[in-house]
């Protein structure tokens, strides 16, 4: 039964957690997402029927609550699979101010009607973590943690 289906595909990412602590591992998700296509990080982290996530960390196996993410960053093939989904976006570079005194500088791409298509649409339609793209990496960054949006000028370096 595809409901109790276990996770079967693993990302490498890092995890910013609201104590401060990072933890290096990864993540699992479903290999049989929406459309018969593999479930990607971003999908998973913002499925509101699970709060907790499992993530290996050396020789650990640790459930983390993600109400306690403040962000995941991931690169390689992972991040792809989640630029490829934003791909046709109107592209906004972003500078954002996090809770804990954590900038991260980045590019929103916005996938929304035009009319629709403000940082502040999007921050207010997006689910609970939304993709800041930098170069050859993608941070998921938990809206709740998000104090201050702003607009950056000339470019898209990300910063943590």
């Amino acid at each position: 039964m595809e409901l109790y289906r276990i996770p079967t595909r693993a990302t490498v990412v890092r995890i910013l957690l609201d104590d401060g602590r990072s933890l290096d591992g990864q993540l699992f998700t479903s290999d049989a997402g929406p459309g018969g296509r593999p479930q990607n990080l971003l999908d998973h982290l913002n499925d509101a029927a699970s709060d907790f996530v499992p993530l290996a960390s050396g020789r650990e196996s640790i459930l983390v609550n993600k109400a306690g993410i403040v962000w995941v960053q991931l690169s390689g093939e992972a991040a792809e699979e989640i630029a490829v989904d934003a791909e046709g976006g109107h592209r906004v570079p972003v500078r954002l101010s996090l809770a804990g005194g954590i900038s991260l500088v980045g590019v929103f791409s916005i996938v929304m009607p035009p009319e629709r298509s403000r940082v502040l649409d999007y921050l207010n339609a997006a689910g609970r973590f939304v993709p800041v793209f930098g170069e050859g990496a993608v941070t998921l960054v938990q809206r709740r943690f998000v104090v201050l949006a702003r607009s950056v000028e000339g470019g898209a370096d990300r910063s943590a």
